[in-house]
């Protein structure tokens, strides 16, 4: 086991997720649903959970964030925030995008779709064709686009903020369809695994994932 000690951080969506991870195990997790919020609770949830562990910043080995596609100023923030971390304390910073996420929490029913609302009967979608650890396709497709582009085997993960339901008569055959979710602790653990693989940027070079541009809509 590793001793490397892992913080991850999920602020793509309205969901707040910072954690803590280190041995294979989280340590610490807090999760909070607010809009608009996400610049003031990564401030009080870092501080609050160093202070709980008894541990200080300088105790990272890594910073593990989620970059998206998601809400523009959500990445942003997490992003700014992940960067000045690592900055100051010339640390890695490993992402891990939402497809990557999704993906991980399910089998080995090949190919895996990972649909993500993308507003306006819009879904960013990914598909890995042999390993969840490599995305050959993504997307910004219609839920009629969907329809075409997927066939009738494999797995569909859709995010938790969509209900797997509405997909439920769209997609013939034997796909399987489940519903995932995000969150820091999984961001933690496919980080450390990208790390210890050398799948990571110099600071300069990471940004967040956009498969389409900005709108106004956050």
């Amino acid at each position: 086991m590793s001793n490397h000690l892992v913080m991850g951080i999920e602020t793509s969506g309205i969901l707040c997720s910072i954690a803590w991870w280190q041995n294979n195990q989280t340590l610490l997790e807090y999760n909070i649903n607010r809009k608009n919020a996400h610049a003031t609770l990564l401030a009080e949830f870092v501080q609050k959970g160093f202070q709980e562990l008894k541990l200080n910043p300088q105790s990272l080995s890594l910073v593990s964030v989620g970059s998206g596609p998601g809400s523009f100023t959500g990445l942003r923030i997490g992003m700014a925030y992940a960067k000045g971390i690592c900055y100051g304390l010339e640390i890695p910073l490993v992402t891990v995008t939402n497809f990557e996420l999704l993906a991980d929490q399910v089998g080995d029913n090949y190919p895996v779709y990972t649909l993500i609302d993308a507003r306006r009967e819009n879904y960013y979608t990914g598909k890995f064709q042999t390993s969840k650890t490599s995305l050959d396709e993504k997307f910004l497709l219609s839920v009629k686009q969907l329809k075409k582009y997927i066939p009738g085997n494999g797995t569909v993960v859709v995010h938790e903020e969509t209900s797997k339901g509405f997909f439920a008569n769209s997609f013939h055959g034997k796909a399987t369809i489940i519903q995932g979710e995000y969150n820091a602790a999984r961001i933690c653990a496919l980080g450390y695994s990208k790390f210890i693989q050398g799948e990571y940027l110099t600071l300069d070079k990471v940004e967040p994932l956009y498969l389409q541009a900005f709108a106004g809509v956050l």
